[in-house]
């Protein structure tokens, strides 16, 4: 049996001073951690001060300064060439576990798998949406370092030949906690997004910039019963619908410059 394994975390930020504030109070509790990698983009805020206030006599605190340069998962990958341990927990700053994958965290010395994805519950503009496109969806948080690395500049994924296995446990997740920063995301990913396409030598059409955002909308609000969210639900899908039409768009504009 193999005891005492530890993990660690791997974070990236911008800008968290708020996020680590409200969301980073849990560490205690996570008797395993013992790591936190930072890459952080270029942070003029208090990011980093509030980061080296997380480490203690347990936890380890590594900040690393690095362009994002519109790529998430370089910036993943080269975080985890900082981690001392195999495995590894990743977070976003707007992010954190909930009390029962924090217990599993601190029982892990029989793992029978190398990769684990949870729940995630969005809670959107001070509302928790239990419906829409992301509600019933399962995301790899948590994995050995050796078995896979990731791909893809923006949503990021990790690509792994092992098999992944879904807990039923959640982690909190709280985006968007104001329009105004809704939008600016929408704006920032679809920027990434349409550049990604591009170098993949795909072109927009009008076709796709008026049927994308069209069925994005339709399948996240009515078939994934995003409607039962009430307002908040036709804000995400409707905000979804209008990323879908800024990533077309721009690509249209991308392959036509």
């Amino acid at each position: 049996m193999i005891k005492h394994r530890h993990i660690s975390i791997l974070l990236l930020t911008h800008n968290e001073e708020k996020n680590l504030s409200k969301y980073w109070t849990w560490l205690d509790k996570a008797k395993r951690i013992n790591e936190i990698v930072v890459v952080d983009d270029n942070s003029d805020d208090e990011t980093q001060e509030i980061l080296k206030k997380l480490e203690t006599k347990r936890i380890k605190v590594k900040i690393f300064e690095r362009g994002l340069n519109n790529n998430f998962s370089d910036q993943r990958n080269f975080g985890i060439t900082k981690t001392t341990n195999n495995w590894i927990l990743y977070l976003d700053a707007d992010e954190k576990p909930s009390k029962s994958l924090i217990r599993f965290l601190n029982h892990i010395d029989n793992l029978q798998y190398k990769n684990y994805a949870f729940k995630r519950n969005d809670i959107f503009i001070n509302h928790e949406l239990k419906h829409g496109e992301n509600a019933s969806q399962y995301f790899l948080r948590f994995f050995n370092k050796k078995y896979g690395r990731f791909t893809g500049a923006v949503h990021e994924t990790w690509q792994t030949p092992e098999e992944i296995e879904s807990k039923k446990i959640h982690i909190h997740h709280y985006p968007h906690q104001s329009l105004k920063g809704f939008i600016k995301k929408l704006n920032f990913y679809s920027d990434i997004r349409s550049q990604e396409l591009f170098d993949q030598n795909k072109k927009g059409s009008l076709f796709q910039i008026i049927s994308y955002p069209l069925v994005k909308f339709i399948q996240d609000y009515f078939f994934k019963l995003g409607f039962l969210d009430g307002t908040p639900g036709i804000i995400m899908a409707l905000g979804m619908s209008f990323h879908s039409f800024l990533v077309r768009a721009k690509l249209w504009h991308l392959s036509h410059r």
